[in-house]
């Protein structure tokens, strides 16, 4: 007869979150983490795309063009 050794299993990757979560009494730095500064793309295809239009005048729906407009400044 052999022994075999009782296999431990592996957390799963949500039980290591929540292991390592705060409110767990894990160390928690994310107050003292720097400011990221972060802006909007510039000169992408989808925004020079979007002067063509308003600059050729083509009819858009106004919702459609809004929409975009609001998304990629």
């Amino acid at each position: 007869m052999q022994e075999t050794e009782p296999q431990l299993k592996k957390p799963s990757y949500w039980q290591l979150i929540f292991l390592q979560s705060k409110v767990n009494g894990a160390p928690y730095k994310g107050e003292v983490l720097p400011g990221q500064s972060w802006d909007w793309p510039k000169d992408t295809y989808f925004r020079r795309r979007l002067n063509l239009i308003k600059i050729l005048g083509l009819t858009i729906p106004p919702n459609v063009l809004a929409r975009a407009d609001k998304v990629i400044k």
